[in-house]
């Protein structure tokens, strides 16, 4: 953990941290240059600091000490501030080796060091990947797990909201400042998770606008400051598999959620479990690898929440049958029936063993 800074240095970094060109690097050389007396930085001529930093960086430090703090965005936001000195700035993120500085809260500091999850994925989400985060997210919600996303499109902001619903707390990490949310879209939801226990947090200080390159560097964070990164569905260019590349990198856990090899949907987590991400086909799945128990045993007796399902229980409560003999059975289309049986898997509800499909559970037939 970094040395704990007096409210006149945090204040130097907040300063030099408003400068559009002054980032987290800028501001690591500041603390180590002039560790003990922050305040040089603003004082001492251009002559005396300038060995210390490259000519852009020098420019806009000359340039930053000439300005205010402007503190009122600050308290009209009720956005509260957290250096690496700081009780509540998150452990797991300091042990990756580029932490920001400065991180920028609004909401509940304290989840910032409860053990979370990172759910990402596509930001045009499919009937599969909704259907996947809407069987896990209850269960890690019910394990006492904070749902870590980016507040995106798709599969983050889905991730956010179930969250909500099930009663659980969410982070929001953004690549902008958090007085405004990005996208616009999902301004509602960032203020429930908020008002709902959560938080929303960003590196970037107060009206910094969501620029393209501001995203992998939001990407870090999220794997960084969670236990491991789930991937829901993934092209093979997704900014989702940066994130499960850092993940992997800061020894964190990489989770990835099997797709249909057909679908371009799906081409980033079937590459994920290839390269050695754990398969996830339950959320047992996750736990089990995190080390919790599972808070929720297999149900004795299996509800089917479909007519789709009650056909596929009736042919697997007679006896384990391949996918084939299902179809067959049960005058189903293959493709369709290969995603409703991934649902299944994922949901706990059957498992495949040995090329056949068998209930983890009884059911009771008609």
């Amino acid at each position: 953990m970094g040395k704990k800074l007096s409210s006149n240095d945090k204040e130097i970094l907040l300063l030099l941290d408003q400068h559009p060109k002054i980032g987290a690097k800028t501001l690591k050389k500041v603390r180590h240059h002039f560790s003990g007396n922050l305040s040089r930085i603003l004082s001492e001529p251009k002559s005396r600091i300038e060995r210390f930093f490259d000519p852009i960086s020098l420019v806009a430090i000359c340039e930053a000490r000439k300005e205010k703090l402007d503190k009122k965005v600050l308290t009209d936001f009720e956005i509260k501030t957290l250096f690496t000195g700081d009780n509540e700035y998150p452990k797991l993120l300091l042990e990756i080796f580029d932490p920001p500085e400065i991180l920028y809260c609004r909401g509940n500091l304290e989840i910032l060091n409860m053990q979370g999850v990172a759910i990402v994925g596509s930001r045009s989400h499919t009937y599969y990947s909704k259907a996947v985060i809407e069987k896990i997210v209850p269960r890690l919600v019910e394990s006492k797990i904070v749902i870590v996303s980016g507040l995106a499109l798709g599969v983050d902001g889905l991730a956010h909201f179930l969250t909500l619903e099930n009663g659980g707390q969410t982070i929001g990490v953004l690549g902008s400042g958090v007085e405004k949310i990005y996208p616009t879209s999902n301004q509602k939801l960032g203020d429930k998770m908020i008002e709902k226990g959560g938080a929303v947090i960003s590196e970037f200080p107060p009206r910094t606008p969501p620029f393209k390159q501001n995203f992998p560097l939001r990407n870090r964070l999220i794997a960084g400051m969670t236990l491991g990164t789930l991937v829901v569905e993934a092209r093979h260019e997704s900014g989702s598999l940066i994130t499960a590349g850092l993940a992997n990198e800061y020894g964190r856990e990489v989770f990835s959620v099997p797709g249909n090899i057909d679908s371009f949907a799906s081409e980033g987590t079937n590459a994920l479990i290839k390269e050695g991400a754990k398969l996830v086909t339950s959320v047992e799945d996750i736990l089990s690898e995190l080390g919790f128990s599972s808070s929720k045993a297999v149900e004795n007796y299996l509800l089917p929440e479909n007519e789709n399902e009650e056909k596929i229980f009736s042919i697997l409560a007679t006896e384990p049958s391949s996918i084939d003999k299902i179809a067959k059975s049960a005058n189903f289309d293959i493709i369709i029936l290969n995603s409703i049986m991934s649902i299944l898997e994922i949901s706990g509800k059957v498992e495949k063993v040995d090329g056949v499909f068998r209930l983890r559970g009884k059911y009771k037939l008609k």
